[in-house]
């Protein structure tokens, strides 16, 4: 008998390693180097503003430091040789984010009587359904920002997808640097709101609106990415904008727009929002974003709707209830 559990347990573990494999195309363990983001060229309008060190202090829970990855499939993200450590590295690319902005920040080394960043929980989950699917990662940050009215929680969230044709070192740049750079440019631009609440002008709204149209047709390319400016440049010209392209063919371009409207804080498209949550035949990534875009407009309003969300999924193990539940408990 003893023989036979011990059998059935290598067995299963075989069964187990195999399944990864056929789910990873052979990319288990696997090194994930990560590189520097560059920073954006967009310049804010800055009046005179008194300059702010800012400290970035790891407040994550014990199991959370040693389990920045999770997921289907286990790999290892490393800087420079040697393994990532997360929240100094996005300390380093968010200040400098913030200052080619045209904010007055630096990099503080040590705590301080000014606004210290709170990292509360930083995460990449992982997801793959089979060998022919697309790999998938979700990103997210939750912290806090001290102010003098108290502490002001801030979030970040990026849903990525790659399917590897030749190699799986293809996954790399889209679904681990481009979030993480991601991450950064949207701490720096939710920090700005706390702290200096700057913007880009309506020339420069203006101008990513029309080289976005030359662009968004195209399924490949950078265009998601100067509709994320729209959403970090703090401008609200640029809401109606974003609305439109809510629709587009092109996925992150409708992905960073919904995003965007809630990093704007657009709170005359709650409505709007819901509406696209609601609609249960869409595709989920697109009533996740809308989701997330009602957390970060926080008005007792979402974040009631937030919880009425909450309370209807506590029952579900699903998926996407699970991915749900997750971006939820970033806001509440």
């Amino acid at each position: 008998m003893h023989m036979f559990f011990s059998a059935f347990k290598s067995s299963s573990k075989i069964f187990i390693s195999l399944s990864l494999l056929l789910l990873s195309g052979c990319a288990l363990n696997m090194k994930v180097p990560i590189t520097d983001p560059a920073a954006s060229n967009t310049l804010h309008q800055v009046s005179a503003a008194k300059p702010v060190a800012l400290f970035f202090k790891d407040e994550q829970a014990a199991e959370d430091k040693t389990k920045l990855l999770g997921g289907t499939i286990p790999m290892q993200l490393v800087y420079g040789n040697k393994p990532f450590d997360a929240v100094p590295w996005i300390a380093e690319h968010t200040v400098k984010e913030m200052v080619a902005r045209g904010l007055p920040v630096a990099l503080a080394t040590q705590p301080a009587a000014g606004p210290n960043v709170l990292i509360k929980r930083l995460h990449i989950e992982n997801h793959r359904a089979s060998g022919f699917s697309p790999f998938v990662t979700f990103t997210s940050l939750r912290a806090e920002i001290e102010t003098p009215q108290g502490n002001r929680r801030i979030t970040a969230y990026i849903k990525r997808g790659k399917v590897p044709v030749w190699s799986f070192d293809e996954i790399i740049e889209p679904t681990y640097n481009a979030p993480l750079a991601l991450l950064t440019k949207e701490l720096a631009a939710k920090l700005n709101q706390q702290l200096f609440n700057t913007a880009i002008s309506d020339e420069q709204v203006r101008s990513l609106v029309q080289k976005i149209n030359q662009n968004v047709g195209k399924e490949e390319g950078s265009a998601y990415l100067d509709v994320y400016q729209l959403g970090f440049g703090n401008n609200p010209l640029a809401i109606p904008e974003l609305v439109k392209y809510t629709s587009s063919s092109n996925e992150y371009v409708r992905l960073s727009a919904i995003s965007s409207l809630g990093i704007l804080k657009a709170s005359d498209q709650v409505e709007f929002l819901k509406k696209l949550f609601s609609t249960k035949s869409g595709l989920w990534q697109d009533r996740a974003m809308a989701l997330k875009a009602l957390g970060d407009i926080d008005t007792p309003e979402t974040r009631a709707y937030l919880q009425e969300q909450l309370t209807q999924l506590q029952s579900r193990t699903d998926k996407e209830a699970k991915w749900t539940k997750e971006i939820i408990a970033l806001y509440l």
